[in-house]
Parts: structure tokens; C-alpha cells; sequence
């Protein structure tokens, strides 16, 4: 479910599927305040009153769940990441055996430098 336009009277809401918006469709028809109900394809247009307990409940639950889903996909990056696009800017073997195993301890960083730049990298570059 994705909210594709909100006003203070009206909203629009997309649904990966059928039977998801039919849910919704039952689980909002006893609410009060809501004045028409469009349907195309897997999208729902819903026209409201203002100060209605359908308003209420689209700004209390649905709009604030969206958000905190959006907002999860942007994460800091965490040591990986780091570890990950700086190792590919470091030539030297000494320094990225050094970057890997401080970043992510000695063991994790150890077979990582042997696995991925002793081991694969050198045979890719051998093979192609």
C-alpha cells in the first residue's frame, strides 16, 4: 500500500494487489466521514469529510506507517558498506589487509582479505 496523493479531503492509495485493497475496502466501510470511493485497477480514491473519523484514522495510523517505511529505506551505512566502497579505492595489500581487519575484527577481516583479494580477484584477473 502506497499513498500516491493526500489533500485534507481526499487521498489516493495504491495496492501491490487485488485482494490487499478489497481488505482495506472492508476494514474502512464502517468508518464515518467517507463521501465517495473510486475505484481504478489496484488504486482506491477516497473522498472525505475534513474532521471525520476517517480523517482521524488516515493521519493517526495509515500516513505515519507509510512514512517510517519510506524512511527505513534511506539507513546510515554501516561498517560493511564503508568497508565494501573504500576497499575498492586501496591498491596496496598491506593497507587493505589492515583496513579489513580493523574495520571489521581480526577474524571476519582476516578471511575476508584472503578470500576476496588474494583469492578471487587474483583469478579473475588471471582468468579474463
Amino acid at each position: 500500500m502506497k499513498i500516491v496523493s493526500y489533500t485534507d479531503s481526499r487521498v489516493r492509495i495504491m495496492f501491490d494487489n487485488l485482494l490487499e485493497k478489497n481488505e482495506f475496502k472492508t476494514n474502512i466501510a464502517n468508518l464515518s466521514g467517507i463521501k465517495e470511493v473510486k475505484e481504478v485497477g489496484n488504486s482506491l480514491t477516497l473522498i472525505y469529510e475534513p474532521k471525520s473519523q476517517f480523517a482521524y484514522f488516515l493521519k493517526a495510523f495509515i500516513k505515519p506507517s507509510l512514512e517510517y517505511k519510506s524512511l527505513k529505506m534511506f539507513e546510515k551505512l554501516d561498517k560493511e558498506d564503508y568497508h565494501y566502497y573504500i576497499s575498492l579505492l586501496i591498491k596496496n595489500d598491506l593497507v587493505k589487509a589492515l583496513w579489513s581487519i580493523s574495520l571489521l575484527g581480526f577474524k571476519r577481516g582476516f578471511l575476508t582479505f584472503t578470500i576476496c583479494t588474494l583469492g578471487i580477484s587474483r583469478y579473475l584477473k588471471n582468468k579474463f
